[in-house]
């Protein structure tokens, strides 16, 4: 009698599909002004993006100098990095420098993102933004440059040093091994950088002021609210600054080949740096693209261990 009685409910549950095929082609067409504007966006993202890095894939597998060498390999290259020492050294110091940026990231942007929120004059607080935002603006060459000029033997930083009287300190930063890779970490001092603060800017921004207001009324102190209400309802932007922070590193490239390009020796070698000169110096493309696919394995491995550590949270515990 029950199996009976559902016949009916499920004749008429049947032609929904299709009705909701019909809706969602109504509303792709409905929309179709704003999805021809996405088109463009699309096609370079096919063809600039996701284009190279399935051919990166596919010639992983080869042995290819990007000319007349194109031959297949299997996992050739992948065993290569087993037995590349400056693939390993470039990785450790890839770690070293993803350690110290997390640390400067983590910590002083932050602190900058709440004394600035918690100007009480609208108009100080702004301008204090601007402040920290104008130094965007500048080419991050250019930074780089002036870093450069900063840690030359006879530069800025070892003038200061003789200056205070500290001259057997003074080192060339970017030329002994010891120092090469601290000099790259304390790059771009007081490291506030600017995309950074506002991340933690916009999260405080989005707290609500009721929060605030029942915080107070419970007596929390400065440095209460901070702990208790503020941080844990920053975890999403925390997280997002890890991520952000961890793939800039190990994709960094630039700096270390304005500054050092990797001297001395592979004591300031970088993955992505080791990648350039393998595919660009020694034209083995087809090695570079077997680095590359393993760069991007390592980065969507810590982005799954990044959102399962850190969890997003809405409500403060």
């Amino acid at each position: 009698m029950n199996v009976k009685s559902e016949w009916p409910q499920r004749l008429s549950a049947a032609p929904a599909r299709p009705e909701k095929r019909r809706s969602l082609l109504h509303s792709l067409w409905k929309a179709r002004k704003a999805y021809a504007f996405l088109l463009p966006i699309f096609i370079c993202l096919v063809v600039f993006k996701y284009g190279p890095f399935v051919s990166a894939l596919f010639k992983s597998l080869y042995e290819w100098n990007g000319a007349n060498v194109d031959r297949f390999a299997g996992l050739a290259n992948f065993r290569a990095m087993l037995g590349d020492h400056s693939l390993h050294t470039s990785l450790v110091n890839a770690v070293c420098l993803t350690l110290g940026a997390l640390a400067a990231h983590l910590t002083l942007p932050l602190l900058a993102a709440v004394l600035v929120f918690h100007v009480a004059s609208k108009r100080v607080s702004g301008i204090l933004r601007v402040l920290f935002i104008v130094p965007m603006v500048v080419p991050g060459i250019v930074v780089i440059r002036i870093w450069s000029w900063i840690y030359e033997q006879g530069g800025v930083l070892n003038q200061l040093l003789k200056l205070v009287g500290l001259g057997a300190w003074s080192h060339a930063w970017l030329g002994e091994k010891s120092t090469v890779i601290g000099a790259m970490i304390f790059y771009n001092f007081p490291w506030i950088g600017g995309i950074y603060f506002l991340i933690y800017l916009a999260g405080l921004m989005a707290i609500s002021s009721e929060l605030f207001e029942a915080g107070s009324m419970d007596g929390m102190g400065r440095w209460s609210r901070f702990w208790r209400l503020e941080l844990p309802l920053l975890r999403s932007q925390i997280k997002l600054v890890v991520m952000l922070t961890v793939i800039h590193q190990i994709q960094n490239f630039e700096l270390p080949l304005v500054l050092t390009n990797g001297s001395p020796g592979d004591a300031s070698l970088t993955p992505a740096l080791h990648l350039y000169n393998r595919a660009f110096t020694h034209n083995e493309l087809g090695y570079a693209s077997a680095v590359g696919v393993m760069l991007f394995l390592v980065i969507l491995l810590l982005t799954v261990v990044n959102n399962r550590l850190l969890k997003s949270t809405d409500k403060p515990d």
